[in-house]
């Protein structure tokens, strides 16, 4: 009897299945195969392993950067060229406005801040606001032709005058907007205001206020409406045009506008209600506390979020395996940046005066669980409104300079330094500097003298400009805020810092392992494929044989029948 083998098929190719011979080809070739891509499976592991990894070192930068941008309002100014200096949360100014009478001064002015405001008080009324001039015509239907015409021109005081063509067909609706068409020019706008029942005036205002609105009436067009009379003047005057009259320190001050935004340098203060008598509203500039204090506040929150990235990443289970979310366990970066957080934190600002010299002097001090609170906010709030320069003085980094010419562009250095520049001038340009005698310790490139890498004066960047040469005495102590930021700047930087220096590395590392997995897998599929043809060949020799064995039996019994 013949026995034929079943067919199968890999890809495009066809085989015989191991009925002949009795294996299981299949469990034997996805067995050999299996084996081969055994390493594939394990880099591929790795490539999971080293994305998490990835994914938790991107966690830990945003904590980090989280932390650097609270402290960012905080650090020291420095200039960002010859001439301009960035400023800071110290820096920023906000208006206190109290009313004599307990009445809300917000609606009797507005006052706003900028950062080169100079803290003072000032005792302010406001006896007249600032109008603008309004003047009506007589009451005409606004839809019924005027029945003149004529030319007049219209303005104001100072200003450019416009023609206003009058037709006689045109209604009070269309002067209106004849007039509104030239208002860019002008500086005049008109409105219809209804009277009575189809009864309108029309009603010219100026665009400022204490300005005279002007019309001149040729054509004797403006008189026909009732807007001037015979001689040339307006016939309703319902505003005239006055100007803005407040008194600060007793002294008074007299503007077109209700708008003062340059009466005191840095303060832009608005004039909405005059005061009543007796009435005075004292205008307090101080630091903007609130912004301050937030930006404390909110560091203490990103600390102690960071406080608990770590403690995820350090957890170990009570049978002493490593947590499952601690994917960051003992790594070096991890441990590397909490180390030196955890210095800064628990140390003292090289820059604070007066005693306070670390958090605990802020009532901010660190809990059983090692995260940071606010334990004693009237400590906090009494340095910001008693003793603000201390508390500045905690957070930035102390640059002085024995010649103000010498302006402080970078200081990413993290320790006390006290040295003289000896900069030499020829022909007018900054040719060296030395300290101590020692060329090499600065670079010079123009008007920038900047710290040589690899010196302790790595990371300073100043600006000179000098005619001669000269010496220059600098102190620079730093403060927590600065060395908060270049502390974690060396690892979080997105560019340059150890933490994305790690992540490409992995994700190159990745690319790798990526590309022997594909490499392995392809290669195991061609051993599939040489062994599928080599069972198949097998299965059909055998095949083969056991025809052949078949026609043997076959003819040997028909001999034996034939004998007989």
């Amino acid at each position: 009897m013949t026995s034929t083998s079943a067919v199968s098929t890999s890809g495009s190719t066809s085989y015989l299945t191991g009925t002949i011979s009795g294996l299981d080809t299949d469990a034997l070739i996805e067995a050999a195969v299996t084996q081969k891509t055994a390493r594939a499976d394990t880099l591929d592991a790795k490539v999971t392993t080293n994305t998490t990894t990835i994914s938790s070192y991107q966690t830990l930068r945003g904590l980090l950067d989280d932390i650097t941008s609270t402290m960012s309002s905080l650090k020291s100014t420095a200039y960002s060229s010859l001439s301009t200096s960035t400023g800071n949360a110290f820096d920023d100014k906000t208006a206190y406005l109290t009313a004599s009478d307990g009445s809300d001064a917000t609606d009797i002015i507005a006052v706003s801040a900028e950062s080169d405001a100079v803290a003072a008080s000032y005792a302010v009324t406001v006896s007249q606001l600032a109008k603008a001039m309004k003047v009506a015509s007589d009451s005409h239907d606004s839809t019924t032709a005027l029945g003149s015409s004529g030319d007049f021109t219209i303005g104001v005081a100072g200003g450019t005058a416009a023609t206003i063509a009058v037709t006689s067909d045109m209604t009070l609706s269309d002067l209106a907007e004849a007039i509104n068409d030239q208002s860019d020019t002008t500086g005049v706008s008109a409105t219809l205001l209804k009277v009575s029942s189809g009864e309108y005036k029309l009603v010219l205002s100026a665009d400022d206020t204490n300005v005279d609105i002007e019309v001149s009436d040729t054509s004797g067009a403006a008189a026909a409406i009732g807007l001037v009379d015979d001689s040339g003047d307006f016939t309703n005057v319902l505003q005239a045009a006055q100007p803005a009259i407040a008194t600060l320190d007793g002294v008074q001050i007299t503007s077109d506008s209700n708008q003062l935004t340059d009466t005191i340098p840095g303060l832009s203060i608005s004039l909405l209600q005059v005061t009543s008598a007796d009435q005075t509203v004292t205008l307090d500039i101080e630091a903007d506390y609130s912004d301050i204090k937030t930006a404390i506040t909110d560091f203490i929150d990103a600390y102690n979020a960071l406080r608990d990235f770590v403690d995820t990443n350090s957890e170990v289970s009570a049978d002493g395996t490593v947590g499952e979310d601690a994917v960051l366990f003992a790594d070096s970066l991890l441990r590397g940046v909490n180390k030196q957080l955890s210095a800064i934190v628990g140390g003292e600002a090289g820059s604070a005066t007066d005693g306070v010299t670390t958090l605990a002097a802020l009532g901010i001090t660190l809990n059983a669980d090692n995260q940071l609170e606010l334990s004693d906010e009237t400590t906090l709030d009494n340095l910001l409104l008693s003793n603000l320069d201390s508390l500045r003085g905690f957070f930035e980094s102390k640059f002085t300079t024995s010649d103000s010419a010498l302006k402080l562009l970078k200081n990413t250095t993290t320790g006390s330094l006290d040295f003289t520049l000896d900069v030499t001038v020829t022909d007018g340009a900054i040719s060296d500097v030395t300290v101590g005698g020692k060329s090499g310790l600065f670079t010079v490139s123009g008007s920038r003298i900047v710290g040589a890498a690899g010196t302790i004066y790595e990371g300073l960047s100043f600006a000179l400009v000098a005619d001669e040469s000269i010496s220059i005495d600098v102190t620079l102590t730093p403060g927590f805020a600065d060395l908060i930021a270049t502390q974690l700047d060396a690892y979080a930087n997105a560019s340059t810092g150890m933490i994305q220096i790690e992540i490409e590395r992995l994700n190159e590392t990745n690319s790798d392992l990526s590309d022997k997995s594909t490499q392995i897998r392809e290669d195991a599929e061609t051993y599939r494929t040489r062994l599928v043809s080599k069972y198949s060949a097998m299965e059909q020799e055998l095949y083969a044989a056991q025809v052949l064995q078949q026609q043997i039996k076959a003819i040997l019994g028909s001999s034996s029948d034939s004998d007989e």
